[in-house]
């Protein structure tokens, strides 16, 4: 069995590491915190592992590390006398395989293995990860070889092109996931104002989101499409406008600014009048400037 060394056990590392040890996809190394105590109840949670031990001893090196951190692990890595073929792997999605430059001219194979999840729990993280999408680039044995490890804990693997921006595809991941719940808090700001409690707001809308999600997944966003904009109702965006703005600006300007890209999807959907849709997109044009 080949072992897995983690630098920078936090949520990403020790779920990760706990899931793989589980499944006994690696033996467990090196675990390496800056502090002994840290690197200890990381190895304690994972079920193994040797606090601060040595990442040469290792043929898989995960570093799981924040992006402003990653380059400096790495540099201090190349510093180790890597077994030749040894696969280091970063987890993050806004980096890319520029952040190896320090370990260029070592026979290393270098990944960029993300996991795409909200690791905000390490213990839930475990229980939820299965069905998680992991993308990866980088060099093409170690991609195959991580593929079959991730998917041997429940992860489902996508190699991503070879063109891809990191930047850009960091950015779609983060307004399709990150900024959900930003959307779901306007809403429920907006139910307080109507003098419905955030907890009952949840409570109404809790199935429709879910029911939407489910939609857009298996229908795609356009054909999911419902509600006022939907139907090209300009006379209930006005009555939603007026209200909001009376209520809380930033809040009108957010929804004036979603109803215009809206009425976009819409026009792509096909079933609201063009003369509706466009009553949509001056109204709100105007909401917003």
């Amino acid at each position: 069995m080949k072992r897995l060394a983690i630098i920078g056990p936090g949520k990403v590392g020790r779920t990760l590491a706990r899931l793989f040890y589980a499944a006994q996809v690696f033996e467990i190394g090196a675990v390496i915190t800056r502090r002994d105590e840290t690197a200890q109840g990381a190895a304690a949670f994972i079920g193994a592992g040797q606090a601060n031990g040595d990442p040469a001893d290792a043929d898989i090196i995960l570093v799981p590390v924040p992006d402003p951190e990653l380059e400096s692990a790495l540099a201090r890595l190349a510093l180790c006398d890597l077994k030749p073929g040894t696969i280091i792997a970063h987890t993050s999605g806004a980096r890319g395989l520029e952040a190896f430059s320090s370990l260029a001219g070592l026979p290393v194979r270098c990944v960029c293995a993300h996991p795409v999840k909200a690791f905000a729990d390490p213990d839930r993280s475990v229980a939820t990860f299965a069905g998680t999408m992991v993308t990866l680039d980088g060099e093409a044995s170690a991609r195959t070889e991580l593929a079959a490890a991730f998917q041997a804990i429940g992860a489902q693997t996508l190699s991503l092109p070879e063109d891809v921006d990191r930047t850009l595809y960091h950015t779609a991941i983060v307004f399709m996931a990150n900024h959900l719940p930003t959307l779901i808090h306007a809403g429920l700001e907006t139910f307080v104002h109507a003098r419905i409690s955030r907890a009952d707001g949840l409570a109404i809308t809790g199935p429709i989101l879910r029911d939407t999600l489910e939609a857009v997944l298996e229908r795609g966003p356009a054909a999911a499409l419902t509600g006022p904009v939907a139907r090209g109702d300009a006379e209930t965006v006005s009555r939603h406008l007026e209200k909001l703005a009376a209520a809380d600006a930033d809040l009108a300007a957010l929804y004036a600014a979603l109803a215009r890209a809206t009425a976009d999807l819409s026009a792509e959907k096909g079933e609201a009048s063009v003369e509706g849709l466009l009553a949509i997109q001056e109204m709100t044009r105007a909401s917003g400037s």
